[in-house]
């Protein structure tokens, strides 16, 4: 049975390719000899030509920006952000982190007030979480005893993909995680202040940083 279903999937393919290559031809007129009647038609005719490919092939869905680094110990990822006015990445702690982690500049991570942490999760291999809810969970459960969770309002990235903003306030500590997901990858953006008067003047940072993310960033 393998091997005729290979057999008929090679005729498949094959019948495709030629549909495809008759679609091109009738859609853009370009074969040997021949011109266009009227070249206004190309641009609206290589549309329906896409929308075609799209019904044969299938499409890829939206997926989160991720750039992937290879080290010692494997390859680690983390979500492309926007620019950032008067912040810059740590390298160090984005690798031992795996995460993409921005402090404001002038400071370095260890006497930073406040810092930014960026994450993607693919839905496969993360430890069974497979939703937002249940990375919610896990960030709950792992948070020191006495935390207070609270949940703030949404906040739409540039594409208008919502992000979920909790709040886990403890002793010492003020953290802001955004949960969202794009594709096949959940995103988590943690924002940590050292105080109070940290929170309040970086914390609109954070926001803009949200609004700015898009899935596709140029450089």
């Amino acid at each position: 049975m393998g091997l005729v279903q290979l057999l008929l999937g090679l005729s498949s393919l094959r019948l495709r390719s030629r549909l495809v290559a008759i679609t091109i031809t009738q859609i853009t007129g370009v074969k040997t000899g021949t011109k266009m009647r009227s070249e206004s038609l190309v641009l609206p005719r290589l549309l329906v030509l896409l929308t075609c490919l799209g019904g044969f092939f299938g499409a890829a869905p939206a997926s989160a920006e991720m750039l992937d680094f290879s080290t010692p110990q494997g390859v680690i990822s983390w979500p492309k952000l926007p620019d950032m006015p008067d912040w810059h990445q740590d390298q160090d702690s984005s690798l031992r982190l795996a995460a993409n982690s921005v402090i404001p500049d002038g400071v370095d991570l260890a006497n930073a007030d406040v810092k930014i942490e960026a994450r993607g999760f693919p839905r496969r291999g993360n430890g069974g979480s497979t939703s937002l809810d249940q990375l919610l969970e896990s960030d709950r459960a792992a948070a020191p005893a006495g935390t207070q969770v609270k949940q703030l309002a949404d906040v739409a990235d540039k594409d208008g993909t919502p992000f979920h903003l909790y709040a886990f306030a403890s002793p010492g500590s003020n953290r802001v995680v955004a949960y969202s997901e794009e594709g096949e990858y959940l995103l988590a953006f943690t924002f940590f202040a050292r105080s109070q008067a940290a929170y309040d003047s970086n914390f609109p940072v954070f926001v803009s940083l949200i609004r700015k993310y898009a899935k596709e960033i140029p450089w």
